[in-house]
């Protein structure tokens, strides 16, 4: 893949300026332009970079004269705009929404855990059978701090990504029934053995099928 990378340059600020003189004409009507350099990445400012400059006209005359007190004055009270940091506000952005939606996805679990309903399933991750064995268990009935829930017939393996539904020829059976309790599916979810909660699923999933 053709990745286009580099540096360029941007103007980043103009001053006309009346208090200096004109080598060439002797006129006072100044143009100070400064530039800066900056990284991109599909031409996308990421981050200034580099050295300013500056470039010195004359209004009157036409011509370009220098004048390196004059540049290091303006250039020292000029900053690189934020537009040059785009690409790094952009990822910034990115990255604090993606903690944002972790842990208000966190947050949401940490609830549904403390406040079970029927129909809510668990996706639990167990050393058993094998290492990284997931199954689900899903809460029948809720009685005071007593949670009934049957667990699935299957076991899963995350070869393929955390299971988030049943296989086609899987339901919850009566015959792996147990019971927790809220202290109890708190300690599990603290653990990570508990590895998130299902509720208000479509048919889709499979929670609905049950035996």
């Amino acid at each position: 893949m053709f990745f286009l990378r580099g540096t360029r340059t941007a103007r980043i600020k103009k001053y006309l300026i009346h208090d200096r003189q004109c080598v060439h004409c002797n006129d006072f009507n100044l143009t100070v332009k400064i530039y800066k350099e900056y990284f991109h990445v599909w031409f996308i400012p990421i981050v200034a970079s580099g050295v300013k400059s500056t470039k010195i006209e004359c209004n009157s005359c036409g011509m370009s004269m220098r004048s390196d007190s004059l540049a290091k004055e303006y250039e020292s009270k000029t900053r690189a705009p934020f537009y040059l940091y785009s690409g790094l506000i952009f990822a910034g952005l990115l990255i604090l929404g993606a903690v944002g939606l972790s842990l208000g996805g966190s947050y949401q679990r940490s609830v549904y855990i403390a406040n079970p309903q029927v129909g809510d399933v668990y996706l639990i991750k167990t050393d058993k059978p094998f290492k990284d064995s997931y199954h689900f268990s899903r809460v029948m009935r809720v009685n005071g701090d007593s949670i009934i829930a049957w667990d699935n017939k299957l076991n899963y393996l995350s070869l393929g990504g955390t299971p988030s539904k049943l296989d086609s020829g899987d339901h919850f059976s009566s015959d792996n029934e147990l019971v927790y309790t809220k202290g109890l599916l708190r300690v599990m979810y603290d653990k990570d053995s508990i590895v998130t909660v299902f509720r208000g699923e479509g048919d889709g999933t499979g929670f609905n099928r049950v035996n």
